[in-house]
């Protein structure tokens, strides 16, 4: 290698480097590395400033693609419409929501009742039967139809889309605006409003008619007209409007409306104009003011403004409502629960609480009182004469089978009614189906109709009625040929007419009137018996009112309720209806005292105005409500609450009104009870604490664990707790100093356990100790053994003590033989609790010496037969011991073994 080589070749290795001293060098270096950082420096800003410019420009571009390629959220597909209704129903059931089709049909008909549902609402699913049968009922005078109105992308749902709750019930005339039913959905109320609106308005002609429309009813709007027909009378179909309009508030037709048509009303009613409307009230007349406009919203607005009621019936919807509240919150109510049979208008014992109350509010010593009164007075026994009379009347008249078409055919159409046109192109829950004959039905209604062109009449062959014929161009010639062959049977049948079979003359509907009224009657009677009490005590001397609601600050509210359709109300105030006479009670409720009376005798007029008058001198003495009093009647078995364990049962008595006062005011019992209520989620919890303490001490003779629902069962005022769950320990012979668990402490298995404990007197606090060291509680099982000795010394001192200074009083006590009794007791005790000090000296561990254990639990149960037999007060001698004796830091531990 030559020498250049190696001159040159260890430069190349920058590892083989020697520093140098040249200072020049170093500067230069230095100088390098600065500018090269600083390029750095700026290649990394420009780098990022780029960054951040294309991640800005990625962003747009995706968010832009995104938007570009956005499909709507997949929705799941609603399940396919069914049919809600049966085939063979008389409810024509739009179960596609076909509002469009169903309008058309609702207005060919004179009088249309549509029922809007959702098939998964359980309500309509309950109210379907109810309506049903109200199609059979008046399936020849009114069309009925039903649409499913939640049906997704259905014409009902978009035109209705607001609806709150289902069903609603609506119904519709040929002309005129709709009137909802916000009455009960049951179908006799249905019925009963149907009824009303077909007969709107009564007609009067003497004053005899009135007044009894004023005793039937809670009002009457009268309205005057100088009536010479329908279009040139004034004012007559505003009024009309009006009875029609106000059944949508009064669905039962409580309000009556009434005409007088009579040219000679000016004189007989004292009529200057017409029209001209009154509203007769039970203490007063009100004629509408002249200056008002005569339309239907300022005649109901003013109705309403003026109406007030002596007493009323109230119907709650049968959902959370605030019904009651405007009641409750002004005063006391007297609630009268009584059957209401809607296809009956007179109810007997609504007539004896109207009789009372128009009495009762009669201020002013109004004289037209004294005629309402003896007016209803009069009509009872007539009443119930009539009703027996009639009611034999139409069953001989049913036996004659002459009540088998209660209404003119020529009023109804079937193939109107019963929905079975061919020119139908709406599915629905009837098969499209023709006649044989004009006036004979087809049987088979599971069948379509299949046009025979060869004959006039038509033939059914059974198929699918649910599924869309494929051929929409067959399906249209045979609809065509059936609606032709249509209008060739109407001709058919309107020339065929003749005077005899026209049921439209005034002997037919005569004839008519009286067969729908025994219908109305013989329905009526099969719904429930009318009520007209039997072996009544006769009031041979009527009972006064103590005074009016002028005359005294406790006015009560009068109500009264379907005891049918709400007796749970009777039963959230302890009555059973079920169990009274005629399902009828009569309960005062007081919500400022919390209290509540209860007539126990049978309802009458003495005894109702009886029931005011005491409540209004503060004699009647309260009601203590049990919802286990009703309970029991279903049910014989005796209600516990219980704990399982691996070793033992316990069971914990469950008190109701009835039996508290005899379990906890027992003298020879320590009790402790436990309130709670159904409604309280943490007493689920401490129930379990409360059982474990109960199983612990469940052997002590004279110690009892209770509970009670504090919420379904009314206690007296001194025994009522305002918060659960609560906890009370009622001491033997001492009641009145019952103890309270604290409310500042937490209710666990030691806090409770001491809190037992800290109030048993001397011996049953011994009997406790030994209860709970056979089961392993506290400290080891000598310590435990001798705590219980140490406190029976302690005993033994304090009982010789009282033993010595009642021997010192007895030379000087006034009454020697009630102290005799007191120095047996305490010789008594002190025998007992020396058997009981040697019999634990002799063990050593109460676990396992079960005999012993045995042995001391007898000793205590004779030594209590002993004590009872005494018969002494012995509350002087008691002593309470505080838990110092007794080591209970793990009996938490021990109860979740257990």
């Amino acid at each position: 290698m030559t020498s250049g080589e190696r001159d040159t070749s260890p430069q190349r290795n920058g590892d083989n480097l020697r520093p140098t001293n040249d200072s020049g060098s170093d500067n230069v270096v230095q100088t390098s590395l600065a500018t090269s950082s600083a390029l750095e420096e700026r290649l990394a800003s420009k780098m990022l400033h780029y960054g951040k410019e294309l991640c800005f420009f990625a962003a747009i571009l995706f968010t832009t693609l995104a938007a570009l390629h956005t499909s709507p959220p997949k929705v799941s597909q609603p399940p396919s419409a069914r049919p809600f209704f049966n085939q063979s129903s008389l409810v024509l059931d739009f179960y596609k929501g076909h509002l469009g089709a169903a309008i058309e049909r609702v207005t060919d008909a004179d009088l249309s009742f549509v029922m809007y549902y959702a098939p998964w609402d359980a309500e309509s699913q309950a109210v379907r039967q109810e309506f049903e049968t109200v199609a059979r009922f008046y399936h020849k005078q009114i069309f009925f139809a039903a649409i499913n109105c939640w049906h997704p992308g259905s014409e009902c749902r978009a035109e209705y889309s607001k609806i709150q709750s289902y069903p609603v019930f609506m119904l519709y005339p040929r002309r005129g605006p709709g009137v909802q039913y916000r009455g009960i959905r049951t179908a006799p109320y249905m019925i009963r409003f149907l009824h009303a609106f077909m007969n709107p308005i009564f007609r009067i002609t003497d004053r005899n008619q009135l007044l009894n429309l004023i005793v039937d009813y809670d009002a009457v709007v009268i309205g005057y007209f100088n009536f010479i027909g329908l279009k040139n009378s004034p004012g007559y179909n505003v009024f009309y409007k009006t009875a029609i309009k106000s059944l949508e508030r009064d669905p039962n037709k409580e309000l009556a409306f009434a005409v007088v048509t009579d040219t000679s009303a000016q004189s007989n009613y004292g009529v200057t104009e017409f029209p001209s409307a009154r509203l007769l009230l039970w203490n007063e007349s009100l004629s509408y003011p002249m200056e008002n406009e005569w339309k239907s919203d300022s005649l109901l607005k003013w109705i309403g403004g003026a109406l007030h009621q002596a007493t009323l019936w109230l119907q709650p919807p049968g959902t959370k409502s605030l019904t009651l509240a405007p009641y409750l919150k002004d005063g006391p109510v007297l609630f009268l629960f009584t059957p209401r049979n809607p296809f009956h208008r007179y109810n007997y014992y609504y007539n004896l609480l109207k009789a009372i109350g128009v009495q009762y509010y009669n201020c002013g010593d109004n004289l037209m009182i004294e005629d309402i009164v003896n007016h209803l007075e009069s009509v009872r026994p007539r009443e119930k004469a009539k009703h027996y009379e009639k009611s034999k009347q139409c069953m001989r008249l049913l036996d004659r089978n002459r009540v088998q078409q209660l209404v003119p055919k020529m009023s109804i159409t079937d193939r109107q009614w019963i929905n079975s046109s061919c020119c139908s192109q709406i599915l629905t829950n009837k098969c499209l189906m023709c006649k044989k004959t004009t006036s004979v039905l087809l049987k088979n209604e599971d069948a379509v109709c299949a046009a025979n062109l060869n004959s006039f009449y038509h033939s059914c062959k059974p198929t699918d009625v649910f599924n869309v014929p494929t051929k929409e161009g067959e399906e249209h010639e045979k609809n065509e040929f059936c609606c032709e062959n249509h209008d060739m049977m109407e001709d058919l049948e309107t020339s065929t007419l003749t005077e005899e079979n026209d049921l439209q003359t005034p002997n037919a509907l005569s004839d008519y009137i009286l067969k729908d009224e025994c219908r109305h009657l013989l329905t009526g009677n099969n719904y429930h018996p009318p009520v007209f009490p039997k072996n009544l005590p006769r009031d041979h001397q009527k009972i006064n009112l103590t005074s009016s609601i002028c005359k005294t600050n406790k006015t009560l509210a009068l109500i009264a309720v379907d005891s049918l359709q709400f007796f749970h109300i009777a039963e959230g105030l302890g009555i059973d209806v079920a169990i009274k006479k005629d399902k009828t009670a009569v309960a005062i409720v007081d919500p400022l005292q919390e209290s509540q009376y209860i007539l126990e005798q049978a309802v009458s007029y003495n005894s109702l105005v009886q029931f005011i008058n005491n409540y209004t001198e503060n004699s009647l003495k309260r009601y203590l409500c049990s919802h286990s009093r009703l309970e029991s009647v279903k049910s014989s078995k005796t209600q516990q609450e219980c704990s399982v364990s691996e070793n033992s049962v316990i069971c914990v008595p469950e008190l109701t009104t009835d039996t508290f006062l005899n379990t906890v005011m027992n003298p020879d019992k320590d009790v402790v009870v436990m309130y709670h209520s159904p409604y309280c989620a943490f007493c689920h919890a401490v129930s379990y604490v409360y059982l474990t303490v109960a199983q612990y001490l469940h052997n002590m003779q004279n110690l009892t664990f209770v509970r009670i629902n504090g919420d379904g069962n009314d206690l007296p005022w001194e025994y009522t707790m305002n918060r659960y769950p609560a906890i009370l320990f009622f001491p033997a012979k001492r009641k009145a100093d019952s103890i309270v668990f604290p409310f500042s402490l937490p209710i666990s298995i030691p806090n409770f356990l001491n809190f037992v404990l800290a109030n048993l007197d001397c011996n049953a606090h011994i009997e406790a100790l030994v209860n709970i060291c056979h089961l392993g509680i506290g400290d080891s099982p000598a310590d435990c053994v001798s705590q219980i000795r140490l406190l029976c010394l302690e005993i033994i001192e304090d009982l010789l003590q009282n033993y010595r200074r009642l021997r010192r009083s007895l030379v000087s006590a006034t009454n020697k033989t009630v102290t005799s009794k007191k120095l047996k007791v305490l010789l008594l005790r002190l025998q007992h609790i020396k058997e009981i000090h040697l019999t634990l000296g002799s063990i050593s561990d109460l676990r396992i010496d079960e005999d012993k254990v045995i042995l001391i639990r007898n000793k205590f149960k004779a030594y209590f037969q002993e004590l009872s037999a005494l018969d002494i007060d012995n509350s002087v001698d008691r002593k309470v011991v505080s838990d110092k004796h007794v080591n209970i830091s793990n009996v938490s531990k021990l109860g979740h073994e257990l």
